[in-house]
C-alpha cells in the first residue's frame, strides 16, 4: 500500500488536488494507493473516485510506503521516527522553511534523514532538489496533469485574474489599465471563491488571463488558463518558466506592473483587430500544455518512479509493521490545522506582497 499524507483543509487547495490526482493515477496503474487525512471521516465530494484513509494514527504493514508533503521543511520529520519516507515536493521555498542561516540542515534530503527519494512536480523543482539533496539521491520528475475541465469556450472580451497572489502588483496593473482610456468595453473578471468547475468555465470564456505568479513550484493556474484557451500575460514565478514561453504568452519582468498593463492592453487590441493572429498564438500555448501535462505522461512518470520504489528490497518500504501518525494529531482543532498549513504555504508570499506594496508607495 502507498499512502500520501495530505493536509486537512476545509476544501482542496491546488496542492491537495495534485495529490489526489497522483493517487488516482497510481490506482489506475495497479497500485494500492490512498490519500491519508488525519481528520476522521474527512471527505471532498469533488474527489469521490480517489481512495481515502482517515485517522490520526493508522496501521501500516511491512512493505507499505509513506509519501510525505514537503511543507514545513524538516519540521515534521520527528513524527514517525526512522520510518522511511518518499518526499513529494510541490514548492522549492518550503524545503528549507525551518532552516537558519547559521546551521547545517541534516539529511540527504534536507531535514529528513529518513527520506530515501523525492518526487518533484516540475522541472524547476527537480533542478532545485538535485542541488539541495546529496549526490545520487533519487529525484523523480512527475509532471502534473491539467484537468480536461480546462478547455476553450466561446471567447468574450474579458480579462481574468486571481487576486490571492501578487495582490499589490495586480492592483497596480489593473488600475493602470483602467486609467489608460483603452479598455473600450472590456471587462475584468475576478476569479475567486469558485469551485474548480466554475473556474474552468470562467477561464474558458475569458480571452486573457493576468497571471500573478510568485515563488511557484509549477504555477498551476497559468497552465490551466492556457489549456482553457486564454492568452496569458504574467510572471513565471520561476516554476512556470517551463511552459510560459514568449512564443505563446507575454512574459512580464518581475513586478513590472507597467509592462503587465501595457502587454495586457496590447493583447486586448490584437484580439479586437487581429483575431486570427491572436488565436494562433493562444493555440500554440494550449497545444504545448495539452502535450506535456496529460494523463498519459503523468502515468508514465509515476510508473518510472514508483515501480522501483515499490519493488522488493526497496529502501522506501517499511521494514516491519508499525502504526504511523498524521501531523493533524499535533493540531488540536481543524481551524488551527488549516491555518498552520496555509501559513506555512503563504507566509513568505504575504511578506513579499507587503514589500511590493511598500515599493509601490515609495514610487508614488
Amino acid at each position: 500500500m502507498i499512502r500520501f499524507m495530505t493536509p486537512d483543509l476545509p476544501r482542496p487547495s491546488g496542492g491537495t488536488s495534485v495529490i489526489y490526482s497522483l493517487v488516482r493515477h497510481l490506482v489506475d496503474l495497479g497500485h494500492d494507493a490512498r490519500v491519508w487525512h488525519g481528520t476522521p471521516g474527512l471527505h471532498y465530494p469533488d474527489h469521490d473516485a480517489v481512495p481515502v484513509d482517515t485517522g490520526l494514527h493508522l496501521p501500516f504493514a511491512a512493505g507499505d510506503l509513506l509519501v510525505m508533503p514537503e511543507t514545513g521543511g524538516g519540521r515534521w520529520s520527528f513524527l514517525n521516527g526512522p520510518a522511511p519516507v518518499v518526499m513529494l515536493c510541490q514548492g522549492m521555498d518550503f524545503v528549507f522553511a525551518d532552516a537558519s542561516y547559521t546551521a547545517e540542515v541534516p539529511g540527504a534530503y534536507p531535514g529528513w534523514p529518513q527520506a530515501v527519494a523525492a518526487v518533484a512536480v516540475s522541472e524547476a523543482i527537480a533542478t532545485f532538489l538535485e542541488r539541495a539533496c546529496a549526490p545520487g539521491f533519487p529525484v523523480h520528475h512527475v509532471p502534473v496533469e491539467i484537468s480536461p475541465l480546462f478547455r476553450p469556450r466561446e471567447k468574450e472580451r474579458r480579462v481574468a485574474f486571481m487576486p490571492r497572489r501578487r495582490h499589490a502588483d495586480l492592483i497596480g496593473a489593473v488600475q493602470l489599465m483602467r486609467r489608460s482610456g483603452r479598455m473600450n468595453g472590456w471587462e475584468l473578471s475576478v476569479v475567486d471563491g469558485m469551485t474548480r468547475s466554475e473556474v474552468a468555465d470562467e477561464l474558458g470564456r475569458c480571452a486573457i488571463f493576468l497571471f500573478g505568479a510568485e515563488r511557484e513550484g509549477f504555477g498551476l493556474p497559468g497552465a490551466e488558463a492556457m489549456a482553457a484557451g486564454c492568452h496569458v500575460v504574467g510572471f513565471t514565478g520561476d516554476g512556470a518558466k517551463e511552459y510560459l514561453l514568449p512564443d505563446s504568452c507575454d512574459v512580464v519582468p518581475d513586478s513590472d506592473v507597467v509592462a503587465m498593463a501595457d502587454l495586457a492592453l496590447a493583447a486586448m487590441e490584437r484580439f479586437d483587430t487581429d483575431r486570427a493572429g491572436f488565436d494562433a498564438r493562444v493555440e500554440r500555448g494550449r497545444a504545448r500544455v495539452a502535450e506535456r501535462y496529460n494523463a498519459e505522461r503523468v502515468r508514465a512518470a509515476l510508473a518510472a518512479a514508483f515501480d522501483p520504489l515499490t519493488a522488493p528490497g526497496s529502501p522506501a518500504l517499511l521494514p516491519e509493521p508499525m502504526t504511523l501518525t498524521h501531523y493533524q494529531a499535533h493540531a488540536p482543532r481543524w481551524g488551527q490545522a488549516g491555518a498552520a498549513y496555509r501559513g506555512a504555504r503563504h507566509a513568505t508570499r504575504l511578506l513579499l506582497d507587503r514589500a511590493a506594496t511598500a515599493r509601490t508607495r515609495r514610487r508614488s
